[in-house]
């Protein structure tokens, strides 16, 4: 009888601790709402190891690690909206500032670095935005919040894609690196080009302002293309010099119709560049949210850098529209796709 008493209680202690280890390890197994959000973060930018990377110093920070739950996923849903090294970086120094707020982080503003704004260019230094005079203008903080002495509110460096901002901070090993480091994404004023439909502009310009902000340094290379330009650009490499770079002929490409726009990368001069390893994937992405088509998603030719927009048609039906072109010139293209005026 004790045999089985001892049994029965021993088995019933046993499985009692049992189901209170599960319990404790499905408690554990559980992942907080800051972990849910970061797995959603780094899923939504794949495509950009850089981001990703940056997210990964930001939530690897031990004063990130020092906040509570809530205060995780509020700083991981700024991050979000701005998804680069000096935005981790800035946050870094605001969790430092939230443990307390007596401090002030040398992370909340860059080291060195240089802004050009509205034609003027300042050098940095310690968060402060120094002129050609030498004097004091303004300050930046590593967030990319700008607020010179003449401005009565701050703004930000990445909404005017011209904006050439490069943020540096010192690293632990006592060298300078680059956080941020934008050129002039349209030096040339392509996306302004009366022959460019304005909904295009539009749509090119949140894309490449979005790439900006994941620190993708983009620029605008090729714009509206008439007709008899494609044809010229077509017989390259047939029965004209120079190498094949388009298989589309006169009023057969969106470019004719001022709906596409090509893109490259800027290199560390600021000149375009369209190397392999650039984040084209991430590129293409952001423009396919935005309702555009991505030449990088073609079948049999891969066009990475362009991007173009034509609502209800496909990308090969671009020559359904030269009658109408030639009717009645871009304005009624734009008509026959609800496109509205010039």
């Amino acid at each position: 009888m004790d045999s089985v008493n001892g049994s029965s209680g021993t088995s019933g202690t046993a499985s009692a601790s049992h189901a209170n280890d599960s319990a404790s390890l499905g408690a554990q197994a559980e992942p907080s709402a800051a972990q849910t959000r970061e797995d959603e973060l780094r899923d939504a930018l794949e495509s950009n190891p850089d981001a990703v990377a940056a997210l990964g110093a930001l939530t690897a920070a031990p004063s990130y690690a020092a906040l509570s739950v809530e205060q995780q996923v509020e700083a991981l849903n700024a991050f979000a909206a701005t998804p680069n090294l000096a935005t981790a970086t800035y946050l870094q120094g605001a969790a430092e500032q939230t443990l307390d707020p007596q401090a002030t982080p040398s992370a909340l503003t860059p080291d060195a670095g240089t802004l050009t704004l509205d034609g003027q260019t300042y050098s940095i230094r310690n968060g402060e935005l120094i002129g050609a005079d030498g004097a004091v203008a303004g300050s930046i903080r590593n967030d990319g919040q700008v607020q010179l002495n003449a401005d009565t509110a701050p703004r930000s460096v990445y909404d005017d894609i011209n904006t050439r901002v490069q943020l540096r901070e010192l690293g632990p090993d006592q060298q300078m690196r680059d956080l941020v480091n934008l050129h002039a994404a349209d030096p040339n004023g392509r996306l302004d080009n009366p022959n460019i439909n304005r909904e295009m502009a539009r749509l090119a310009t949140a894309t490449i302002a979005q790439a900006r902000r994941e620190a993708m340094d983009m620029r605008v290379v090729s714009d509206f293309r008439s007709v008899e330009e494609q044809n010229a650009l077509y017989a390259q490499g047939r029965t004209a010099p120079g190498r094949i770079v388009t298989n589309a002929t006169g009023g057969s490409s969106w470019h004719n119709y001022g709906l596409a726009v090509d893109v490259a990368f800027n290199d560390a001069r600021g000149q375009p560049s369209w190397p392999d390893n650039a984040h084209w994937d991430r590129y293409g992405e952001i423009a396919a949210a935005r309702g555009l088509e991505w030449g990088g998603n073609w079948r049999g030719i891969n066009d990475r850098p362009h991007i173009e927009y034509h609502p209800g048609l496909g990308a090969g039906e671009a020559r359904t529209m030269l009658p109408g072109y030639r009717q009645g010139g871009l304005q009624q293209v734009w008509n026959q796709l609800g496109l509205g005026a010039r």
